[in-house]
């Protein structure tokens, strides 16, 4: 607000010239505004010398959560480089300083990081006659270390064995000397000013491909990030991003880093969440896959600038002191005195220290009447010692981003370490011992001589679970309520797109017959929008329960102590299970369940080209075979010219019954639509569908105008249908129902694609209107319950079509 009543295009500048007496200066000689965004463009125009502020970074949580901010954009995804930050100045006409280097703070670090300039001179060919430079540049990059004994980049810490701090090498006394097989190196990333050209306004893809073509690849000294182009409008963006993550950390990679293919900073008036912004996404940042453990908080200091920043009354301690036992074994024989090495100091979050003052109250001595525990500090550096000790240590349950080795040490200790939880009834002998924290740290850093190939699916495989409670829940602070069968919010909404013949009452069970369906209301049913989140808690595998009540620890929380692949905790019939080992016997029950119905035209092959299709359908898949996926289980389907084809190809698949319920089925004769949201969900696509013999479900629908639904009961429908186990006269006709299934939160999503639905002018044989009806997915999930169980009543309020019914369109 300051800057921007100094200048309005003050807070601008800043970003452009991270100096505020620079950009000061620069603005005030300004005799009028620039009204167009170029002519503002033109204006905030980097300067050589001066700092370039960087764009936003945010933390990506999960895939989904990277997806929700990406927001269907064209991105790039980057290996996310350990080192440190550069930004690179590059100014010819100072032909012999023309190098100057800015970190990530703003500090001129020219003099700090000499020995990476000859990297930088021949990278760029600097004082050759074929240098691509006329005046100069900014880059930005990363400076690491690289051995050319090992062929590989050397872990942070090494970087300051090479690298001054104002002069000075500091945290060093522990560090072995620089060898002469390693060196600087710096991978570039990015161009910010080419010749007196802002790039600022360019889309990342062209300023990187600007990029490529001045710098000089050579390995080891001087190269370029790695990189991968995804579309995140289609469903092949989730599993393409998920095997790049799984890939990143099964080669113990730091993460990744994901770009949207936008200008570096946005000129626009126009406020735009998460626009010209960075995700990073690591495996730490995801929820419980950064903890490592039980660790002893040995002592406690305070700081009066830190108790202020709390407000909260009688703050006694503000840093707590993390301690490892060294001699575990001799501790708990009471044959030594407990002694532990520092490792480091965390602070308390402000709920966390609110709730351990009110809960506790631990004994504590002060520091030099201490004679419980013996404390070792070597190596670590301390600003301040604690000033009490607690003789009997609590138990901090810690999670951190990585390990790494503070100055002047020699051993691992936790990097960015945080308090995830203060237990009050374990013991500090059960906690992590230093030489099992090394043991951790070096099997979290080392990177494997051969790459697994079956760690990496084992983790894909986690990712997909985890990114399968994220998909099912957005929110989880909310109690479930699956009896309240209230109107929707989004119901009210879609009957502005939804046309409604007639107003009815809540709609039963759809075993009535196809009129009935097309005449069905949205404006006065119950949806499954309505339904609360649940808890992180209940992220496990569904039981087969109505209720779905879980008492069992989510097989999500990946630790030090599981292992990897989360299926192995699945032992029991009850549990999913891949459609591989189902057998066909799995289930005995044969009840049969209720359908829903839909009028189904017959229609001659129009042979669409699948190119048409494409240009107007964001997703240009007809059916989930052709979409490209991570589960081994889905083979890629090449595309056919036509939908003609298409539809042959329909025919002519082989469908399998419903492994559960046979032909009691209450997917019987279905043919189902799956709407852009949910078919990159590997939990409905590879598990719920296939479980009831649906291997190939549409994705556009305009293939139900080119598919003759209408079939004998000894013929084939295709993998988009369920098909009953039993046969029944031959000849004889029956009639396959239209459902489409949604994910009914996202509003915005769920009306485009229900128009879409309605642009396809799906008529019946008399030329009259067809109507699909639409369901939120979870019935699915519900309906896979009740057929697993032996109990299947079905009453107004658990009745799955009832409650997760949308309307139809």
């Amino acid at each position: 607000m300051v800057f921007h009543n100094y200048h309005p295009l003050l807070p601008q500048l800043i970003k452009i010239r991270d100096d505020l007496p620079a950009a000061a200066v620069y603005v005030r000689h300004l005799n009028e505004k620039p009204d167009t965004l170029s002519a503002i463009t033109d204006f905030l125009k980097p300067r050589l010398g001066t700092k370039v502020g960087r764009q936003p970074w945010f933390k990506g949580r999960s895939i989904k959560n990277c997806m929700d901010m990406l927001q269907g954009r064209q991105a790039v995804c980057e290996q996310k480089i350990d080192g440190e930050y550069c930004q690179i100045h590059i100014d010819l006409r100072k032909p012999h300083s023309c190098i100057q280097i800015f970190s990530k703070s703003g500090k001129d670090s020219t003099a700090d990081r000499t020995s990476l300039h000859t990297a930088i001179r021949d990278s760029l060919k600097i004082g050759d006659k074929n240098c691509p430079l006329k005046e100069g540049c900014i880059l930005e990059g990363e400076l690491v270390v690289y051995s050319t004994k090992e062929n590989k980049i050397l872990p942070f810490h090494k970087i300051r064995k090479h690298v001054t701090r104002s002069g000075s090498f500091l945290g060093t006394a522990n560090d072995s000397q620089a060898h002469e097989h390693e060196h600087l190196m710096i991978i570039y990333y990015d161009m910010l000013l080419i010749d007196d050209e802002s790039l600022l306004g360019m889309k990342n893809s062209e300023r990187f491909r600007r990029l490529s073509a001045i710098i000089t690849h050579k390995k080891g000294y001087a190269e370029l990030v790695p990189r991968t182009t995804i579309d995140t409008s289609r469903p092949s963006a989730v599993p393409i991003l998920r095997e790049l993550f799984a890939q990143c950390i099964s080669s113990r990679g730091e993460g990744l880093v994901v770009k949207p293919d936008e200008p570096y900073f946005d000129f626009s008036t126009t406020m735009r969440r998460f626009g010209c912004c960075n995700i990073k996404l690591k495996k730490d940042y995801i929820q419980g896959w950064g903890d490592v453990g039980d660790f002893a908080a040995v002592g406690a200091s305070y700081d009066a600038a830190k108790a202020r920043e709390y407000n909260l009354p009688n703050v006694k301690w503000t840093h707590f002191f993390i301690g490892c036992l060294e001699n575990s074994d001799q501790a708990r024989a009471k044959t030594e005195m407990p002694r532990f090495r520092v490792t480091n100091v965390v602070e308390l979050t402000r709920p966390m220290l609110s709730t351990f003052w009110a809960q506790r109250s631990p004994i504590f001595v002060p520091y030099e009447d201490n004679t419980s525990i013996r404390l070792s500090y070597r190596g670590i550096v301390l600003t301040k010692k604690p000033t009490v000790i607690f003789p009997c240590p609590l138990v901090f349950d810690m999670r951190c981003f990585g390990f790494d080795k503070e100055p002047n040490t020699n051993f691992w200790s936790m990097r960015f370490p945080q308090v995830g939880k203060i237990h009050r009834d374990r013991s500090y002998l059960d906690t992590i011992a230093f030489s099992k924290l090394q043991q951790i740290a070096a099997a979290a850093v080392n990177i494997p001589e051969e790459r697994d190939s079956q760690e990496m699916r084992q983790w894909i495989t986690a990712l997909e679970k985890r990114d399968r409670g994220k998909f099912l829940i957005d929110a989880m602070s909310q109690e479930t309520n699956y009896s309240n069968v209230t109107a929707s919010p989004l119901s009210s909404e879609l009957s502005q797109l939804i046309p409604q013949p007639r107003k009815r009452n809540l709609p039963t069970s759809p075993t009535s017959s196809a009129t009935e369906a097309a005449v069905l209301s949205t404006g006065v049913t119950p949806s499954a929008l309505s339904r609360a989140k649940r808890p992180v808690s209940e992220l496990s595998e569904p039981k087969h329960n109505v209720k779905r009540h879980r008492t069992h620890s989510s097989p999500l929380s990946m630790d030090s102590s599981q292992e990897i692949n989360p299926t192995s905790t699945s032992t029991h019939r009850q549990q999913r299970e891949p459609l591989s080992q189902l057998e066909p016997d799995a289930s005995k029950n044969n009840r049969p369940r209720s359908q829903p119905s839909s009028s189904i035209p017959v229609q001659e092959d129009i042979g669409i080209p699948v190119e048409k299709l494409a240009a107007s359908s964001p997703t240009a898949y007809d059916t989930a075979s052709e979409m490209i996926s991570s589960s081994p289980s889905r083979t890629i389907t090449p595309r056919r010219s036509s939908v003609t084809a298409l539809s042959q190809r329909s025919l002519d698949k082989r469908t399998f019954p419903c492994s559960i319920a046979q032909d009691g089925c209450a997917l019987a004769n279905c043919s189902i639509l799956l709407s852009p949201c949910i078919s990159s969900y590997a939990w409905v696509m590879d598990d719920l569908l296939k479980r009831h013999g649906i291997t190939d479900p549409l994705l556009d629908p305009r293939v139900w105008n080119n598919v003759g639904l209408f079939t004998s009961m000894s013929g084939s429908v295709g993998g988009s249908v369920c098909e009953p186990a039993s046969t029944e006269t031959p000849g004889r006709q029956r009639r396959v129902r239209k459902i489409c299934l949604v994910e009914s939160r996202r509003k915005e999503a769920t009306k485009a694609f229900l128009q879409k639905i309605k642009d396809a002018n799906l008529v019946k044989t008399d030329g009259k209107r067809e109507w699909v009806t639409v369901y939120d997915w979870k019935v699915l999930e519900s309906i896979t319950d009740q057929e697993s169980k032996k109990d299947k009543s079905s009453s107004r309020a658990t009745d799955p079509w009832r409650r997760f019914y949308v309307g139809v369109v």
